[in-house]
Order: structure tokens, then C-alpha cells, then sequence
């Protein structure tokens, strides 16, 4: 209050839930595991403004020899202006253009994009609908909705998730995993 905050205002996802809600160390470990394991793609799916998920992507990737790929507009557009500010490291090398996407074995390849809401003109509902210019499942992909679906968004999230299985994609999200 010295410094002048006259207000605090904040939300929390599962405020309504009795517990705690585990560290976002918890998600990087869980990103760790997953491109170490991995015997394909692996394509994250969230928030285009969560700048510290997208760290813990490139972060993951780097350490498991993939090369990390940014689709979606919004998702490019953030990562761009993240990477000018200061916002988020990458090392060298490890961005990669979508003209390198084909010409890389599928085990070095992690995709972060936008979509993790199933909203329609998002890239990984395009590329669940098969309507992707870039990008189309390849069984033996694993995708990643890293984000906790807002409520009214869950039946476009679920015919997402049902599009990428029938293709061939093992689908992690907050139900399972």
C-alpha cells in the first residue's frame, strides 16, 4: 500500500477445489518426460500468451535433441515479440522454420501451436480437421493440450482430441495425464 496499490484483483483455475495446485515445475518435468520418451512429433498445444509454457517447451526440447517449430499467427507473433523482449531464451539453433518441418526425422520435431481450446480457426483444430497448409498427424505423433479448458469450451475440445486419435495421435490432456 506505501507504493500506491489501491487494489489487488485475481482469479486462480480450480479455486473452487480444496488442496493446493502443484508447481509449474510439475509441467516442465511432465515435458521433459514426454520428449525423452517420445518416439515421434510431439505438438504442445497451448495458450499463445503463456510465455513461461512455451519456455518449459523449448527448454524440454532442447534437452532431448528436438528442434522446436511455432505455429499458429498468435503463437508466432508472441514467441517473436518474447524472444526481442528478453522474454524467452532459445538456444541456438534449436527455432527452426516450417520449410525445415519435412526434412527433419520425426523424433527431433516438437511443434508448439496454438488450439488447446478446440477453437476452430486455431492450428491444431485445423490440423485435427486435416485442413492444415503445414502439418498432418503422422501415427505415432504425441499431442499435448496444455491448458485447463474453460468452461463452454469442452465439447469443440473433445471433438479435437476425437479428430486426433481417429488419425493416429496418442492425446495427452488434463483427463489423463
Amino acid at each position: 500500500g506505501r507504493k500506491g496499490v489501491l487494489l489487488l484483483l485475481s482469479d486462480s483455475t480450480y479455486v473452487e477445489r480444496p488442496g493446493y495446485t502443484p508447481s509449474e515445475r510439475v509441467v516442465g518435468e511432465a515435458f521433459d518426460h514426454i520428449m525423452g520418451s517420445a518416439p515421434g512429433r510431439v505438438i504442445i498445444s497451448t495458450f499463445a500468451s503463456l510465455i513461461s509454457r512455451i519456455q518449459q517447451v523449448i527448454d524440454a526440447a532442447h534437452a532431448h535433441g528436438r528442434r522446436v517449430f511455432v505455429i499458429g499467427r498468435s503463437m508466432v507473433d508472441n514467441v517473436k515479440m518474447a524472444l526481442e523482449l528478453g522474454y524467452l531464451q532459445a538456444p541456438s539453433g534449436c527455432l527452426a522454420t516450417a520449410s525445415e518441418l519435412n526434412r527433419l526425422p520425426a523424433h527431433e520435431i516438437a511443434i508448439v501451436t496454438t488450439g488447446s481450446q478446440g477453437e476452430p480457426t486455431a492450428a491444431l483444430s485445423r490440423i485435427a480437421n486435416r485442413d492444415h497448409r503445414q502439418i498432418r498427424i503422422i501415427p505415432g505423433d504425441t499431442v499435448i493440450l496444455s491448458a485447463t479448458p474453460i468452461p463452454g469450451n469442452e465439447e469443440d475440445i473433445n471433438r479435437t482430441i476425437d479428430n486426433l486419435f481417429k488419425q493416429g495421435a496418442q492425446v495427452l490432456y488434463h483427463r489423463i495425464q
